[in-house]
């Protein structure tokens, strides 16, 4: 009876994670009160966004809760199991994806990631990047906690979807990490575009298999990042 009753526990602790679509990183710890979660999901483009119309001179951005940002450098683990790729290639491009909004600023905005075997995700001061089961059509999504109070960001996870091929050539067929990395490396800071005439910036809220456009800055990605950080020299 005992073992039974174990049994069907577990199966009920399996069906909420696959609900919430996050069984390969259950939370660590739950927001205290004086703590503001917002979440972020980078979706794959429908077919009413297939077509850019737009250039990247675009001047548009968007500051997350009226401005909240990093008052220090941040450091990242990444934990690249699931991504398909050699643990060291899935660091440099997503050390690459961060430097490049670094390169804007005269905030040293990102150190160089490390890599590590941890996947859970959640509030504890540790900022993560994982792979994960998340539902189709959902590419990746980030987790940003923040103090209103200060305006001052505390912590960022990160989550790709296993549910796709990913590389780092731009192939056809699969994510290219670093065009989906450096968009949602931007969201320490700037939240999504959604408009048609954003669709060649790197914080429009929609990628597509092959794409390698985010993977540098249009002008209002860079005034955005420039508002928050001040400019790069």
């Amino acid at each position: 009876m005992k073992i039974k009753s174990i049994t069907n526990l577990l199966l009920l602790c399996a069906l909420v994670l696959a609900i919430n679509g996050t069984a390969m990183a259950a939370s660590k710890s739950d927001t205290p009160p004086n703590i503001e979660k917002v979440t972020f999901v980078h979706y794959a483009k429908s077919d009413d966004h297939s077509k850019p119309i737009w250039d990247d001179t675009v001047s548009n951005f968007k500051l997350i809760a009226g401005g909240v940002k990093w008052f220090s450098t941040i450091t990242y683990e990444i934990n690249p199991a699931g991504s398909g790729l050699s643990p060291e290639l899935v660091r440099s491009t997503l050390e690459a994806s961060s430097e490049i909004w670094d390169l804007q600023t005269s905030f040293e905005l990102f150190t160089s990631p490390t890599l590590t075997g941890n996947t859970l995700i959640g509030y504890d001061h540790i900022n993560r990047v994982v792979w994960g089961t998340l539902n189709p059509g959902v590419i990746a999504v980030t987790y940003l906690w923040y103090n209103p109070a200060s305006k001052q960001m505390v912590e960022f996870d990160m989550v790709f979807n296993n549910y796709y091929l990913w590389r780092t050539d731009g192939a056809d067929n699969a994510m290219d990490l670093q065009n989906i990395a450096t968009h949602e490396f931007g969201h320490n800071g700037l939240s999504d575009l959604k408009s048609s005439k954003d669709q060649a910036l790197t914080m429009y809220a929609y990628s597509d298999l092959g794409e390698t456009i985010k993977r540098t800055l249009g002008t209002g990605d860079m005034l955005g990042i420039q508002k928050l950080y001040g400019y790069g020299i």
